[in-house]
């Protein structure tokens, strides 16, 4: 299980996006929580952080979504 490594009362304050953080929840296959908290461990970053970092990166966009879906509309 991935550690958090940021206390508890600093995670609702402006971090290093600049904004404050929501609770969201998501669900996601054993196996995508396997990939997620292995890239977390090695990078020791907690889940919230590594899926921060795809979402606001250029690996995560419509386009390589279809192409991961086979759907090309």
């Amino acid at each position: 299980m991935v550690k958090t490594l940021v206390p508890k009362d600093y995670r609702v304050k402006p971090g290093k996006w600049g904004e404050s953080k929501q609770r969201v929840q998501i669900m996601l296959t054993p196996t995508a929580i396997e990939l997620v908290d292995a890239i977390a461990e090695e990078m020791e970053l907690t889940r919230a952080e590594v899926i921060e970092r795809l979402i606001r990166s250029q690996c995560l966009n419509i386009e390589t979504l279809k192409e991961i879906a086979g759907n090309e509309d």
